[in-house]
């Protein structure tokens, strides 16, 4: 029996931060050249709004703010923050999906993705308590993985679903990505900072043939490129290795292994596309890999607009989009991918039901 996306909720902290960072970004980055090339990107992103969990994030020595200009938070201080605020938000997610209480006490298997933060007992056990999940639900926290981590979770789902088709899978995606912003004059970490977000995603996948099928779901590592891309823990906070070259990378892997990436090789000139949106280059580069229009990035490029880069939830905002646009008609093939440290491409194909 099939494995099927039924729901998709998103939620995003209250404080819209994006203009306020560009503003600031003179005022704590050494050089005048160098804040200037930055606000340059930062403009050129294609992001409007920015939410954050911090209500104050920057601001002059003892103002108060979060990151204050003579000297960042240490990581134990990032983690604490994250440890009070991702189970509120991604309980807020969870709560968009609408379940009553016994369609939570009926969720089998939780997994959770999230690598902006980590403690133990972890937010896995805090979402049993804070919904009345069954205390024998199957936990599964996918860390450290990055931006593609919920399409690793969608492919468990999916498997748990198709080895047992009275399973109900709670899927929980949170990301506080704006914790770990670090004094710093390297290109690559400043440029991710004008481009990462906070936000989470829940989304519940069941043998229930209603949402989105998941035919198929793979994998595909371009080891050659592992050094591209990194995500490693600091003193002061979590720390990007962003090459700039990583775009072009991952054009280049989908071309050189089009039998790596499942249905997308094979797809459609009308199937649609929900593609993780790491950044307008990011977009750029797949819709010149698979040779898209621009509508079929449209909903992508809209969610990177509204929200940046919330690293495993945003490709999850997408196919939230997607369903909430679904309006009837027959059944619509797609493909939902997203891109993380490995180099690493995951992704799953789908079919969109009919009424």
């Amino acid at each position: 029996m099939p494995a099927y996306l039924n729901a998709v909720a998103t939620a995003v902290p209250v404080h819209e931060q994006h203009g306020s960072f560009v503003e600031s970004l003179p005022y704590w980055i050494e050089g005048a050249e160098l804040a200037g090339k930055v606000r340059q990107i930062a403009v050129q992103a294609q992001i409007e709004r920015r939410y954050s969990v911090l209500e104050r994030a920057l601001g002059e020595a003892g103002s108060g703010a979060f990151y204050e200009y003579g000297g960042f938070p240490t990581t134990q201080a990032r983690m604490e923050v994250y440890r009070r605020e991702a189970p509120v938000l991604a309980g807020a997610a969870v709560s968009g999906l609408g379940l009553g209480r016994e369609e939570l006490a009926g969720v089998t298997h939780l997994i959770v993705t999230t690598c902006t933060g980590f403690y133990a007992p972890g937010i896995d056990i805090d979402l049993v308590k804070m919904f009345g999940l069954s205390a024998r639900v199957k936990r599964t926290v996918i860390g450290f993985m990055g931006c593609h981590a919920a399409m690793t979770a969608m492919r468990q789902a999916r498997e748990t679903v198709l080895a047992d088709a009275g399973a109900r899978v709670l899927v929980v995606s949170v990301e506080l990505c704006t914790l770990h912003l670090q004094r710093t004059t390297a290109v690559d970490r400043l440029v991710s900072y004008c481009l990462f977000a906070d936000g989470a995603a829940a989304s519940l996948v069941t043998a229930e043939a209603r949402g989105m099928r998941l035919d198929e779901a793979w994998s595909a590592l371009s080891l050659a490129d592992a050094d591209r891309m990194a995500w490693v823990v600091e003193d002061q906070g979590f720390a990007m290795t962003l090459d700039p070259r990583v775009p072009m990378k991952i054009r280049q892997a989908v071309g050189r292994h089009p039998e790596m990436t499942g249905g997308c090789a094979a797809a459609g000139p009308d199937d649609v596309w929900a593609v993780h949106p790491g950044g307008k280059v990011i977009l750029d580069a797949i819709g010149e890999a698979y040779g898209l229009r621009e509508e079929q990035l449209a909903v992508s490029r809209g969610v990177l607009r509204d929200f940046g880069n919330m690293s495993s939830a945003t490709v999850m905002f997408v196919l939230e989009r997607m369903m909430a646009a679904r309006r009837g008609g027959s059944e619509v093939r797609g493909h939902a991918l997203a891109f993380g440290p490995g180099l690493t491409v995951e992704g799953v194909d789908f079919t969109m039901l009919g009424p």
